[in-house]
C-alpha cells in the first residue's frame, strides 16, 4: 500500500494557497496550508511533511527564518521557495541544505507540478 505524501503550503495570500492546494491535491498528495511562519514551524514539528512550499515573505517569521529554525532543530523538510523577488530569495536562502528549488511569482502551474513531482519521487 502506498502512503500518501503530505505537502505543506505556507503563504499569506489565501488565493495562492487555494490554487496550490487544488493543483497539488490533483497530483494525488495530501495538502495542508499555513499563512504565517510560526504556524508553519509548529506544523512541521508536529507532522513532518514530505515537502514544504513556502513564500519568502510571510508574517511573523519570514520563509528563510522558518527554514533556518527547522534546520537548527534537526528537521529536514525538502523546501521550495516561492517569491516575486526570486533573486533575493535565492541569495538569502542558498545556504540552507533543505532548499530544493525556487518558483517565481506569478508561477506556471505546469512548472509547479513538475517540480513537486520531481522532488516527491527522489
Amino acid at each position: 500500500m502506498q502512503v500518501t505524501k503530505n505537502v505543506l503550503i505556507v503563504d499569506d495570500q489565501a488565493g495562492i494557497r487555494l490554487l496550490l492546494e487544488e493543483v497539488i491535491r490533483g497530483e494525488g498528495y495530501q495538502v495542508t496550508s499555513c499563512e504565517d511562519g510560526i504556524s508553519a514551524i509548529n506544523y512541521v514539528k508536529e507532522h513532518q511533511p514530505d515537502l514544504m512550499i513556502i513564500d519568502f515573505q510571510i508574517p511573523l517569521k519570514s520563509g528563510s527564518e522558518v527554514v533556518a529554525i527547522l534546520e537548527e532543530s534537526g528537521y529536514q523538510v525538502p523546501t521550495i521557495f516561492i517569491s516575486g523577488l526570486i533573486e533575493n530569495a535565492k541569495a538569502l536562502t542558498k545556504k540552507y541544505q533543505t532548499v530544493k528549488g525556487y518558483i517565481s511569482k506569478p508561477f506556471n502551474l505546469i512548472d509547479v507540478k513538475e517540480k513537486i513531482n520531481q522532488l516527491m519521487n527522489e
